[in-house]
């Protein structure tokens, strides 16, 4: 056969997304201040658009006068208040298909006293080094409020370097000492490893040691540390309590958080009194000297959906419309641009802002409409949930709820991500929602793993200290329950929920009896 150059005519069909229909798809990602973030950004492209100011109207009322608005308004508050009840009827019914929610669903195919036991000094001592949970100050009583924390301006790398610059050191000394403040982390602990510090000076370990020792002395006692026995015994020798004793406590800090005081009184070399004692300075100390200075403040999770009950007792789903942006189209701008324009340019700049707003207008409204569609949904689906509790947790997955309300399962996926939900049990993400599922014994209803999670703690829980749960003992309890559930599913969800074994159980709850 010859290879000739000829000219072909092929006739197919594939599916194009259009730059405006790709952010649409995006939108439904976006949390809502996400969303307040790129409408901020659409309307200082688009001189057409502007964002409206808060509505003191009752939600009802809201949505009413919104169905009266002329076209060219999109007020996503008033989306925030629908009074659809969670029946499939009510929602079908109150729903209108746009193509534009069409085209979602076209494109994503797939997607103290002595005789006091020791287990009341340790309670509260959470060993896990540098990373562990709780703030600053004491282990019981804090010395610094929430509100005095989060209001002071001065952090922890301002102080340090406050005391840097009043002290006469060497310049390398000086640059060394710089370089490790800038690696403290939240805590006031040194993360890195000094043989990699020592060889980016190009300097001995030994010299980065002692600058290092130097830095300890500094104020709040207990930063530069490498972890929580170091940090510990720094604060114990400032205070002149590091004895021998003491020092061999603290490097068995495993065995404290473990209970284990017979084996720490062998090491130590002392009696119950004295190890209680030692319990009760290291309480005294700061597991975390560095978070008493300001840092990023922890943001407040702020729910993009409600759910409410009306006065019948029936479920409802609303929009936040306190984090939701009112974008208005100006009319009455573009009427006077318009009749000012002479050349094809300016025409043409003023055509695409017009399209480019209206698409916004029509892209926040089927937004509302299809994020209160799934909530609705989910909330008909995990109805047991809201009025009983965790244990009625049902077992669901994307695609039950993309078939009851006819939509493709990435756009469920798309929907629900970034989304919290507050609910009279709480504020949670909408993925919480969706939960493996668990096989129930003769063919019974099956259960989801959240709720299989909350079984196993609570008959922990409620476990007798001379009679310890094993974990195959569990799963025969469970099984009892209806429950099928295998020994290293029950092993695994213990774990997720921090915890310990049986063996370690024992020996907590033996120490405190």
């Amino acid at each position: 056969m010859a290879l000739t150059p000829r000219l072909e005519l092929k006739q197919s069909q594939s599916l194009v997304m259009t730059p405006q229909l790709q952010q649409a798809i995006r939108l439904l990602q976006y949390s809502n201040m996400e969303l307040v973030d790129f409408v901020i950004e659409e309307v200082e492209k688009n001189p057409l658009l502007e964002i409206g100011e808060s509505s003191d109207q009752s939600p009802t009322q809201a949505e009413k006068d919104a169905n009266e608005r002329e076209s060219n308004t999109s007020d996503t508050e008033s989306m925030a208040s629908s009074d659809e009840l969670l029946s499939k009827d009510n929602m079908q019914s109150g729903e209108t298909d746009t193509p534009l929610d069409t085209d979602y669903e076209n494109v994503f195919n797939n997607d103290t006293a002595s005789d006091e036991p020791l287990s009341n000094y340790s309670d509260s001592l959470s060993i896990s080094g540098s990373g562990m949970s709780g703030g600053g100050g004491s282990f019981e009583d804090m010395e610094y409020s929430l509100e005095q924390r989060l209001g002071e301006s001065t952090t922890l790398r301002d102080h340090l370097e406050d005391q840097l610059n009043m002290i006469v050191l060497p310049p390398n000394d000086k640059l060394i000492l710089q370089y490790l403040i800038g690696m403290l982390d939240e805590a006031g602990y040194l993360g890195e490893d000094i043989g990699l510090i020592a060889e980016q000076f190009a300097c001995s370990t030994g010299e980065i040691e002692r600058v290092l020792a130097i830095a300890q002395t500094f104020d709040p006692i207990g930063v530069f540390a490498r972890n929580l026995s170091e940090c510990l015994k720094i604060q114990l020798r400032e205070l002149d309590r590091l004895d021998p004793a003491m020092e061999t406590l603290l490097d068995n800090l495993e065995l404290l958080a473990k209970r284990d005081y017979n084996a720490l009184k062998r090491l130590c070399r002392i009696d119950t009194e004295d190890l209680r004692d030692m319990i009760e300075e290291i309480q005294a100390l700061n597991p975390r000297p560095g978070a008493l200075f300001g840092g990023e403040v922890v943001q407040t999770v702020v729910p993009d959906v409600f759910i409410r009950k009306n006065p019948k007792g029936v479920w409802y789903v609303e929009l936040n419309s306190e984090t939701l942006p009112k974008v208005l189209l100006n009319n009455r701008y573009h009427a006077e641009v318009r009749g000012q324009t002479r050349n094809r340019e300016d025409k043409e700049y003023l055509a695409e802002c017009m399209a480019s707003a209206n698409w916004l207008v029509k892209a926040l409204d089927q937004r509302a409409r299809t994020i209160l569609k799934v909530s609705s949904e989910l909330v008909r689906q995990q109805s047991e949930f809201f009025e009983k509790g965790i244990k009625f947790l049902r077992p669901l997955n994307l695609k039950t709820i993309a078939e009851a309300i006819d939509m493709h399962e990435s756009t469920v996926s798309r929907v629900t991500a970034n989304k919290y939900i507050a609910t009279n049990r709480g504020i949670f993400e909408m993925k919480y929602f969706f939960t493996t599922a668990i096989s129930a014994m003769e063919d019974g209803d099956s259960h989801s793993a959240e709720a299989v999670k909350h079984s196993i703690k609570a008959l922990i829980d409620e476990e007798n200290p001379k009679k310890i749960l094993s974990d195959d003992k569990l799963v025969e309890l469970l099984k009892s329950e209806g429950i099928d559930i295998a020994r290293r599913t029950v092993a695994k969800y213990r774990e997720a929920l921090n915890i310990p074994s049986s063996i370690q159980r024992r020996r907590m709850k033996n120490s405190a009896l």
